[in-house]
């Protein structure tokens, strides 16, 4: 707690010095400045959204702008940014592929001050010249042109309060002259929760799982980012990461075991997950300028490289006959990825021209080892410990045609095809699980624009990889009875988007969508006796009838208000297991309010809700979800000083849902600990228009789980 006492001693120390120094200053008459940028603007491919236009994206970072942003969600707590109708999206800043994920990339976006984006765009049928892989959606975060040199930075500090304390820490530098721009991050969090999970199976043999686990989290992540022209037509570029994860997790879990509505077993397990990610990101790039009408040349590298060791103890007492079993897991696992691609852009009087090739190789070299302690010593069981390596390379082109037709039409059509080589091998059986595919992404784009009003029509097709971890046999156990697995014989699965969008005045946007997914993957539990044990199988292909809505606008000088609602029909078929599936339907909606509270425009609060009514997909049905947050955010020190105090799933709200199978149903009731306190500070200083540096296209990074 002292640490605790100290961070809020030194936040409200700030705030009494810089209250000091505003009622130093003679307040003049305040001017009134309107903002000629429309809130919002529809394209061919994307959905724009101008910061500068919005009040409620004041002031803060860009974490806390994109959650103002139509057809976007942000949950802080599960580390996730999703676009409304996706499983997930990546991110860009100013036209490249953010090569960071999880607590990393969050981290990173709390250094990007909302005075410094010009727009966010959503793109929800990525065109190909983007990589097909993933349901997922686009962001790209543009900032604005920076006219300054010199100096700039900021320095941030929060603190989380749930059932245990947190705390993070953040800080960037940067510096730019004509033709250098350098930027160093830095980013560190130390933060828990406490994670309540039910799960039960029914059918001839029965089960009931509790688990109560404190799962933690340390990571320390500082990057650097330079930047150099080396003539008015090129410059070169370098990003590096470097991440040090420790995700550890203490759990206590029991299981009872009934058959015939009787007790046949309980199990007992205390286990100790300690987890250690050392990881390395280099980005390079070369971008060259061929001519002054815009035709230009980008040239890029990357590598990926994670050293993750990972230790399990557990033990395991029997109720039958009293006995405790002692496990030792460990395992190495060495995921590493290398790109290389290559783009060119090339305007010409009858449309623009996009081109180029991309290739990509992941390697992952995995040791699992499990040990059983027998008269005080540990000795090895072979039969459960296991190698695989795993190897993919994967070769693309692709070629877009965008033309504008008057003021009117805006169009745009592409094709990417990618060629997939698949080898996963596991020395201990010999074992080659080798799969060679290569498969054509178009993608199509028009947009009508006529006074207020703007339709857009979009199609794109995309392809959805297993990531490395389904792949893997390897059994990772939770007891001596329990354990998961990946499958070496999983399939991609293949998803055809098509929308069509409306925008009115540049406030309202609504869109009707259509997706069909072909040979969806998932992960399966089955009852085997005490066993019960989890794979990977394609097991299901969906049909998606959606329709969303949103509208953002400032309702009064004071209140912005941003709504949306989103609903889809779901018609499945199943199969590799025995289900029946079910058509779904669901509903979910929000609204954002951000109220003003005094003139010069440095004190607001924010009210928002959100609701997911209850639904059904494929054979799985997921109960309602109600979340509410609120907080109080107040600028300082010409707005350079933020802070921001929030208050989140005030309704303490679970997570429960079912899913349905021929022999056996199976359910689960879970608490995240999403209700919590945040308190955030966060001063930026120098020259506060400083570009950020640019960053590289790594999508396939993702994967590496």
């Amino acid at each position: 707690m002292k640490r605790t006492y100290f961070i809020i001693a030194t936040i409200f120390s700030s705030i009494v010095f810089a209250q000091n120094k505003i009622d130093s200053i003679k307040i003049i008459e305040e001017v009134n400045i309107t903002s000629t940028k429309k809130l919002l603007e529809r394209k061919a491919d994307r959905l724009i959204f101008n910061v500068e236009a919005s009040l409620a994206s004041q002031g803060m970072d860009a974490v806390e702008t994109l959650a103002n942003v139509p057809m976007l969600k942000i949950d802080e707590d599960q580390n996730t940014i999703s676009v409304i109708g996706k499983s997930s999206v990546s991110v860009m800043v100013n036209g490249r592929m953010l090569n960071i994920s999880g607590d990393a990339l969050m981290n990173y976006l709390k250094t990007i001050r909302s005075e410094n984006i010009a727009k966010i765009e959503v793109i929800t049928t990525p065109p190909a010249k983007y990589e097909a892989q993933g349901n997922s959606g686009i962001i790209n975060i543009v900032l604005k042109k920076n006219p300054n040199l010199g100096f700039s930075g900021s320095i941030g500090t929060g603190i989380h309060q749930r059932t245990y304390f947190g705390g993070n820490a953040n800080g960037s530098l940067n510096y730019q002259t004509e033709k250098l721009s350098l930027s160093f991050k830095t980013n560190y969090l130390n933060s828990a929760k406490r994670t309540d999970e039910n799960y039960s199976i029914l059918g001839s043999t029965e089960s009931f799982s509790k688990s109560i686990r404190k799962d933690m989290w340390e990571n320390l992540a500082p990057s650097v980012a330079l930047s150099y022209k080396l003539s008015e037509k090129s410059e070169i570029g370098f990003n590096y990461l470097f991440t040090d994860q420790k995700p550890n997790m203490n759990i206590v879990n029991t299981t009872n075991y009934l058959e015939n509505g009787s007790n046949i077993e309980n199990l007992f397990t205390d286990t100790k997950h300690r987890e250690k990610n050392t990881i390395n990101t280099v980005s390079i790039y070369y971008d060259l300028k061929l001519d002054s009408i815009g035709k230009k040349l980008s040239i890029t590298g990357n590598y990926y490289g994670n050293n993750s060791r990972t230790n399990v103890d557990f033990n395991t007492l029997k109720s039958s006959n009293q006995t405790t079993e002692f496990v030792n897991t460990s395992s190495l696992i060495q995921p590493e990825i290398f790109s290389a691609q290559a783009d060119l852009e090339l305007p010409f009087s009858f449309g623009t021209i996009e081109t180029g090739a991309k290739f990509t190789h992941f390697k992952n070299d995995s040791d699992l080892r499990y040990f059983t302690l027998q008269n005080s010593e540990w000795i090895q069981n072979s039969s459960r410990s296991n190698l695989f390596q795993y190897k993919e390379k994967n070769s693309a082109g692709y070629l877009t045609l965008a033309k504008n037709f008057g003021e009117k039409w805006q169009t745009k059509i592409g094709v990417r095809y990618e060629q997939t080589l698949v080898d996963g091998y596991t020395p201990s059986t010999g074992e080659h699980h080798k799969n060679d595919y290569g498969q054509w992404f178009p993608s199509a784009y028009v947009s009508y624009k006529n006074n207020k009003n703007t339709y857009s029509l979009t199609y794109s097709r995309r392809i959805n990889r297993p990531d490395m971890d389904n792949l893997n046999p390897f059994r990772w156990y939770s007891n001596t009875y329990s354990y998961s697995s990946g499958n070496p014989l999983l399939q991609p699965s293949y998803i055809n988007n098509y929308e069509l969008s409306y925008t009115y005045n540049n406030k309202l946007n609504a869109s009707l969508y259509y997706l069909h997914l072909k040979n969806g993957f998932g992960q399966i539990s089955f009852q085997n006796g005490l066993e019960n044990y989890g794979t990977y199988l394609n097991t299901y292909d969906n049909d998606f009838f959606g329709f969303n809505i949103s509208y953002t606008d400032k309702i009064f000088p004071w209140w912005e208000a941003s709504m949306y609602a989103n609903a889809s029909l779901t018609q499945s078929k199943i199969y590799n297991v025995e289900a029946t599936p079910k058509n779904g339907k669901t509903l979910d909606y929000s609204i954002r309010n951000t109220f003003t509270l005094n003139k010069l425009k440095t004190i607001s609060f924010f009210l928002n809700f959100s609701q997911n009514l209850p639904y059904y997909n494929a054979n799985s049905y997921t109960h309602s979800f109600t979340n509410l947050d609120s907080g109080l955010k107040v600028l300082l020190m010409e707005k350079q000083l933020q802070i921001n105090a929030s208050v989140s799933n005030i309704f303490a709200q679970r997570w429960r849902g079912d899913l349905y199978y021929a022999d056996n149903s199976q359910h689960f009731n879970n608490y995240w600990d999403g209700r919590g306190f945040r308190l955030s500070v966060n001063y930026t200083f120098g020259n506060k228009k400083v570009k950020e540096a640019k960053t590289i296209d790594f999508e396939e990074k993702s994967r590496a789980k």
